[in-house]
C-alpha cells in the first residue's frame, strides 16, 4: 500500500517544481484517499468520477469543488507515473511468473511457456488505444505462432473476464485473454500506462518493453529478434 506521507511529500514537491501553488490541506487529503483506493484496486486505475467525490464527502467530510479537480487529478497522475517509473520492470530483467485465469477456461502460466517467445500485453476494455493495438498483435500472433510465439493479453478490467468477451469477439482476437490481478501488474512495475507490452525471450527475460501504441513494424522487429535468439 502507498504511504500517505510519501505520496503527499512527493506531490508537494512536484507542484512546487511546476511553479504552482502547493496543494491545500483538503486537496492533500483527497490525493491520499485516491491513492489508497488505487493501491487496493485490481488495475491501479484512479477514479475521478462523481462517486469518488461523494465518497470523499462521506468519509472525509470534504466537499470537492470544481477548481480542486484538475489539481488533484494532476497530482495523482504525477505520483502514479513517478511510482511506475521507479518500479518499472527493465529490459534484461527476469519476467515475473504468474498463473492466471483465461477467457474460455483454464489458466495461463508464464513458466509453462518457457522455450517460447511470449508477448505480455497489459490492456483493458476502457482503453481505446489498447483496442486499436490488439488486431496488430493478433496478426503477428497468427504469423509467428508456428515459430514459437505466444501472445497473452492481460486484462486489467475490474469486472473480470466476462466484460472482455464482446470486445475480443468483435476484434477477432485469437490469442489467450488472461485476467490480471494486482500482484501481477505490480510485479511488472506497477503498470499504469496502457497498453504496456513486454516481449519475453525463450529464457524468460524481458527483451523489449513498449509503452503506449506501437506500429506493427516495431512489434515485429522485437519479436523476430527474440525468436532468432538462441
Amino acid at each position: 500500500m502507498f504511504a500517505a506521507a510519501f505520496v503527499l511529500s512527493n506531490v508537494q514537491a512536484q507542484t512546487a517544481d511546476q511553479g504552482e501553488q502547493p496543494l491545500t490541506d483538503d486537496e492533500q487529503k483527497i490525493v491520499a484517499y485516491i491513492m489508497k483506493q488505487v493501491s487496493e484496486s485490481k488495475a491501479g486505475k484512479p477514479n475521478f468520477g462523481p462517486e469518488t467525490a461523494m465518497a470523499v464527502y462521506n468519509e472525509l467530510g470534504i466537499q470537492v469543488t470544481p477548481n480542486m479537480v484538475p489539481r488533484v487529478r494532476a497530482a495523482v497522475v504525477a505520483e502514479l507515473k513517478a511510482i511506475e517509473a521507479r518500479l518499472m520492470l527493465k529490459e534484461g530483467s527476469a519476467a515475473p511468473d504468474f498463473n492466471l485465469p483465461v477467457l474460455g477456461g483454464g489458466e495461463a502460466s508464464l513458466s509453462a511457456l518457457k522455450g517460447k517467445v511470449v508477448v505480455v500485453n497489459f490492456w483493458a476494455t476502457w482503453c481505446p488505444p489498447c483496442l486499436v493495438e490488439m488486431p496488430v498483435l493478433n496478426g503477428l500472433y497468427e504469423t509467428y505462432q508456428d515459430q514459437g510465439l505466444e501472445v497473452l493479453g492481460l486484462s486489467l478490467d475490474e469486472e473480470g473476464l466476462p466484460i472482455t468477451k464482446p470486445f475480443v469477439e468483435k476484434l477477432n482476437v485469437s490469442y489467450p485473454i488472461v485476467e490480471a490481478d494486482r500482484k501481477t501488474y505490480q510485479a511488472y512495475g506497477n503498470v499504469l500506462t496502457i497498453p504496456h507490452t513486454f516481449v519475453v525471450d525463450r529464457e524468460g527475460t524481458v527483451s523489449k518493453r513498449f509503452v503506449n501504441n506501437q506500429t506493427k513494424d516495431a512489434f515485429e522487429a522485437a519479436i523476430k529478434a527474440a525468436l532468432a535468439k538462441k
